[in-house]
C-alpha cells in the first residue's frame, strides 16, 4: 500500500514539474529546487503517516515550524511555500483535490537587501587588473569587460560560444533563464578585448572562454578569478560575478538610462526585480544630499 502511495506521489510531482516546464518555462535550477521542496514535504507526511489529501492548515504550520528549525533563511522558506502553493493549486486543477490548504498559509515578506556593487573608480581598477600582454590575462580582461559591458549572468557567460558574439552589430546572443534566448548589446571596449583574445588563441574550440586544457571555464573558476583580482587591487568588498551584474545595472541607472531598457538588458521577466536598483541609486542620492545640503 505504501509503495503504491509513493508511486502516486512521484507521479504527481513529475506531472507538476512537466506542467511548470511547459506553462512557466522554469529553469533547471528552479526545477531541481521545487522537486526537492515537494519531496521534502512528502517525506514529512510519510513520517507522520498523513496522506496529502488530509493535510490542513495545522499540519502545514507544523511542517513549516519543522523547516524553520532546519533553515533560518527567509528566502528558502518563501520558495518552499511558493513551491507547495503551486503544487496544491495544480492538484486542485487536476481534480485530485477539491480545495488547497495552502490558501490559508501566507508567505513571510521578502527581505529587501541592497545588492553589493562597485563604484566607477573601483570598476576601472578591476578592469585594468589583468595583464593583457599574455593569453590568459587577455582572457580574464575579456571576461571582466564583458560582465561590466553587458550585465549578463555567469551561467550565460560560461555558456557562450564564439559564434554568439556578433562583432559587426555589437550584440551577444545569450541563453538566459528558462532556456530563453536574448540579444544583449555590448560596448566596443569589451568587443575589442574579446577580439584580441580570440586572435591570440591557436585552437578551434567553439567555447568562447576556455582554460589551458581547452575546457570551458566553470562558474566557480570565474568567481575565484574575480576574487584574486579584487585581492590584488586591494578591494575588500564581497564582490561576486553577480555583483558585476549589479554594478552594470546601477551605473546605467545612475547615468539616466530608463528602467525598462535595463530590465530588457538584464533579462528580467518582472520589472519589480529590476526596481531593486532604483533603491540603490536612491540610497546613493540620499547620502549625497545629506552630505552637501546645508539643511540636511
Amino acid at each position: 500500500m505504501e509503495n503504491k502511495q509513493n508511486k502516486v506521489q512521484d507521479e504527481n510531482i513529475e506531472n507538476y514539474i512537466k506542467f511548470l516546464k511547459i506553462q512557466k518555462n522554469i529553469s533547471n535550477n528552479t526545477e531541481l529546487a521545487y522537486r526537492r521542496d515537494i519531496k521534502q514535504f512528502y517525506n514529512f507526511l510519510l513520517n507522520k503517516k498523513i496522506n496529502v489529501k488530509d493535510v490542513d492548515k495545522y499540519i502545514l504550520r507544523d511542517y513549516f515550524v519543522n523547516i524553520l528549525n532546519l533553515s533560518k533563511k527567509k528566502t528558502t522558506i518563501i520558495r518552499k511555500i511558493v513551491a507547495l502553493r503551486g503544487f496544491y493549486k495544480f492538484l486542485v486543477k487536476c481534480k485530485i483535490l477539491k480545495t488547497s490548504p495552502m490558501d490559508l498559509i501566507s508567505a513571510p515578506k521578502k527581505e529587501s537587501h541592497l545588492p553589493d556593487f562597485l563604484s566607477i573608480e573601483e570598476t576601472k581598477l578591476l578592469l585594468s587588473a589583468p595583464d593583457a600582454s599574455n593569453l590568459l590575462g587577455l582572457r580574464d580582461k575579456a571576461i571582466l569587460e564583458l560582465f561590466y559591458s553587458s550585465g549578463i549572468r555567469i551561467s550565460e557567460l560560461t555558456g557562450l560560444d564564439r559564434e554568439n558574439v556578433d562583432f559587426f552589430s555589437g550584440i551577444v546572443k545569450v541563453m538566459g533563464k528558462g532556456s530563453k534566448q536574448r540579444l544583449v548589446p555590448v560596448g566596443d571596449t569589451a568587443l575589442d578585448a574579446i577580439r584580441k583574445y580570440i586572435k591570440m588563441r591557436k585552437d578551434s574550440f567553439s567555447a568562447l572562454f576556455i582554460d589551458y586544457r581547452l575546457k570551458r571555464l566553470s562558474a566557480r573558476w570565474i568567481q575565484k578569478m574575480i576574487h584574486n583580482y579584487l585581492k590584488k587591487i586591494g578591494i575588500l568588498k564581497k564582490i561576486t560575478p553577480h555583483s558585476l551584474r549589479h554594478t552594470f545595472a546601477t551605473h546605467l541607472l545612475d547615468a539616466g538610462c530608463d528602467i525598462r531598457s535595463v530590465q530588457e538588458m538584464l533579462g528580467h521577466k518582472n520589472i519589480a526585480t529590476t526596481q531593486i536598483y532604483t533603491h540603490v541609486t536612491a540610497t546613493k542620492m540620499k547620502k549625497i544630499y545629506d552630505k552637501v545640503h546645508p539643511r540636511a
